[in-house]
């Protein structure tokens, strides 16, 4: 009966949401807007759910940003929300008792654009203006900020209590004006991406036709750097300069990477230092060899801007991509010109550590280590960590911290991340509240040869306050004293002991911090490859996040022996176009048919034979035959769109969750992967029309092994036993059953009382 009670409330609950569901998803406009001058964007939009906001105080923000080259003029924001007050003195304020519930204000930036009075319980909808002087950002990063705050100070005097929920359909109405984007080289990735920008924006990196291979690894570097600063989806793209169609030079910021005399294009540049006939003009003497970072407005849409990394030689090429990969270029006397004379990459050999504190490393208490504000706020940390530290497990932070004592300690904790793993979360309470020291163990595998980044992230909710001498911003405190303990260890790397997997991909290739020890691979004459290859060298700089991206590149008609010997190699192409790859083919878990670019599987027993026509992917992973601490990540395919999809399996959420052992093959909507063990195909799961091949097999015949001398008796031992439990639960049913039968059956003295009443009843 319980159960029967407990669906009906089930039916009527989803019979009662789902109308209110739809009723809320009505009222949302459909995404973000834009005509020529105007913009229109909700809550919704900048993923945010409704807000809730309690009495006696209470506060939340918003961040947004625009298009670099847009000047907002005002507008509107229309709030909806609603309010609800409960308490045995809601009378005092409905019934004019002359008690105020409280207000909600709504600042812009740095201006206050509306107090709205909280007096009733409803639903509401208020306009608002928006002055043009509330659309000048107030935070380095350019954002916008709206910040809401409830102020309810009627319920620390009455039994009154306030909710006011501000709706995820409340949207802005602005009004803006195109104009040129600033241009800062000390504010990259700035204007190519805005942090939480509305409207979506794109860049294309540019190399030569002919690249050299310095050019074109320089070229991967700006790629991995990209993915470094801005750590999320970005439509950005490596073309050739032959492929940069007209409607790309209008429609993306471009960022040329090469030396000035593979781009005619650049004589139309309106560059500091200009480039006219393949050479720069009147560029410095003490220059000559620098690498050379300059910017300028593009001269096919003004809108978008225009970066030249190059030199004059291919070095200097390549010291302008590292600089760019830091994100950290100095400007001077020109923000928009930044030559870089030198380089410091990361050595082979650091010196190990054992024992620092956070002042050891530069950082203060004072100006490092407060978090304050309420929700989400994050400080970073950079050690470094020797290649003898790595497998340790025994290495271990003090931790010392303080916090403010208005958190509310049933929501507010902080987490340690660890080269963006999170590995420790902490929850405030009272008693830490004083300094307190905690060692928390760092989990084996998670350190970096280099550099190390430790941030502590805080999610801090206010507890509400009728103290209005209390400050409003809670805060977390980590002190320069906090401490780390970076044992040596002799033993084998930790990362050389992980299973090699595709499915660990990209962490296969995280082991240092600056992407020192990664090569990729790839064809000469084949810019779709590089387009591929500056993909995946993007999702590297975005997981690994380096401070200066150090990737190694080279072709694979000839890969030098100090790069087979010292990195992992991703090699990106068919095997027919990478002599490298027809070298290394026989140790492939799946070796390649060169004449059609399959993997045949001709060592399996069943394989499949590949259609015509079909476009195929093919992921293999090996360790290196040059140095087995190394690993060879193999993306190819029958086709060029094939090893397009190949690539895409290991980017694409849906398509990565299914990668796993050392062979995949994918048709581009599904994936089926092997560990190169099997006898068996995997092809023919995926590829529609594979024709079943049945190889011979070895001469001999199969191998047969021969059953140990105890295997037969323990099976019959075994099925006795298994017969022997299957009888005595008989037995015990039947005998359950008999006695069931028996107690339900009427005795026969029942049976002469039940006539002996019918007959007095006859009678």
């Amino acid at each position: 009966m319980r159960s029967k009670i407990l669906v009906l409330t089930l039916l009527v609950a989803m019979l009662l949401v789902s109308p209110l569901q739809a009723m809320a998803q009505s009222q949302t406009p459909p995404g973000v807007q834009v005509t020529a001058d105007r913009v229109t964007f909700s809550f919704a939009d900048l993923r945010s759910t409704d807000i809730s906001l309690l009495s006696p105080l209470s506060i939340s923000r918003l961040l947004f940003s625009f298009p670099s080259n847009w000047q907002l003029t005002g507008g509107t924001f229309e709030l909806q929300y609603d309010v609800l007050l409960t308490g045995s003195d809601i009378a005092r304020i409905q019934n004019g008792g002359g008690v105020f519930g409280g207000n909600l204000f709504v600042k812009v930036n740095d201006t206050i654009v509306a107090t709205l009075p909280i007096n009733a319980s409803g639903s509401y909808v208020q306009k608002i203006t928006l002055p043009a002087q509330a659309m000048i950002p107030i935070r380095e990063d350019g954002r916008h900020m709206v910040t809401f705050t409830f102020d309810s100070q009627v319920s620390c005097v009455y039994d009154i209590s306030a909710i006011v929920t501000l709706k995820s359909a409340s949207f802005f109405d602005m009004g803006y004006t195109s104009t040129s984007p600033a241009l800062n080289l000390a504010r990259l990735p700035a204007p190519f991406f805005l942090e939480n920008s509305l409207v979506p924006d794109g860049a294309r990196v540019v190399v030569p036709d002919q690249p050299d291979a310095t050019e074109l690894q320089a070229a991967m570097n700006v790629m991995a750097g990209f993915g470094a600063m801005i750590a999320n989806t970005y439509d950005l793209k490596l073309v050739s300069l032959s492929s940069l169609s007209e409607a790309d030079r209008a429609n993306y910021h471009l960022i040329f990477v090469g030396r000035p005399e593979q781009f005619a294009l650049l004589n139309d540049v309106a560059f500091k230092l200009p480039v006219k006939d393949g050479k720069f003009v009147d560029i410095p003497e003490k220059s000559a060899e620098d690498g050379i970072l300059e910017m300028a407005l593009s001269p096919w849409n003004a809108n978008k801007a225009i970066l030249l990394v190059s030199g004059t030689n291919t070095q200097a090429v390549l010291k302008a991509a590292y600089a760019f990969s830091s994100a950290r270029v100095l400007v001077f006397e020109d923000p928009v010109l930044s030559y870089v004379s030198n380089v410091q990459l990361l050595t082979q050999d650091l010196p190990a550590v054992e024992d620092f504190t956070l002042a050891d490393l530069g950082y203060t208490t004072a100006n490092d280590g407060l978090l304050s504000g309420v929700g989400v706020n994050s400080r970073e940390f950079t050690f470094f960590a020797a290649k003898n530290q790595l497998s340790s497990r025994d290495g271990y932070i003090d931790l010392i911290y303080y916090h403010s004592g208005m958190l509310d300690y049933g929501t507010s904790s902080f987490s340690l991340y660890l080269n963006g793993e999170v590995f420790s979360t902490i929850v405030f309470n009272k008693d830490s509240e004083q300094v307190t020291d905690l060692r928390v163990r760092i989990p084996p595998g998670l350190l970096r040869y280099g550099e190390n980044r430790l941030e502590v992230r805080a999610n801090m909710l206010q507890l509400p306050s009728c103290d209005q001498n209390l400050s409003f911003d809670p805060w977390l405190t980590v002190s320069d004293q906090t401490s780390f303990h970076l044992p040596v260890s002799e033993g084998v790397d930790v990362k050389t002991q992980v299973l090699r997997d595709l499915k660990y991909y990209p962490g296969l290739f995280s082991t240092s911090s600056d992407l020192g020890d990664v090569a990729l691979v790839v064809p000469s004459n084949n810019p779709d490859k590089w387009t591929l290859a500056g993909t995946l060298a993007y999702n590297l700089g975005e997981t690994v996040q380096p401070v200066l991206s150090n990737l190694a590149l080279t072709f694979g008609e000839d890969v030098p022996e100090s790069i087979r010997n010292s990195y992992s190699l991703i090699v990106v192409g068919k095997a027919s176009e990478l002599p490298f790859l027809a070298a290394l083919n026989e140790q492939l878990p799946a070796p390649f048919d060169l004449a059609t670019n399959t993997a045949s599987e001709r060592q399996l027993q069943i394989s499949y034979r590949i259609p015509p026509g079909q476009n195929v992917g093919y992921l293999e992973l090996l360790a290196s035959p040059y140095n087995t601490e190394k690993t060879i990540l193999v993306v190819s395919g029958n086709t060029d769109t094939g090893a397009s999809i190949a690539a895409n399996a290991l980017l694409q959420g849906t398509l990565k969750d299914q990668l796993a052992g050392v062979f995949a093959v994918t048709n581009g909507s599904q994936v089926a992967s092997g560990n190169g063990l099997s006898p068996f195909s995997i092809a023919g799961q995926v590829v529609p029309g594979s024709e079943q091949v049945v190889n011979p097999l070895p001469a001999g015949g199969p191998a047969v092994l021969t059953p140990p001398a105890w295997l037969v008796p323990f099976m019959i031992g075994t099925g006795v036993v298994i017969l022997l439990v299957a009888l005595f639960v008989l037995i015990r049913y039947m005998e359950k059953k008999r006695i069931r039968r028996l107690t339900e059956r009427p005795s026969e003295a029942d049976e002469e009382v039940e006539e002996e009443e019918q007959d007095e009843q006859g009678k």
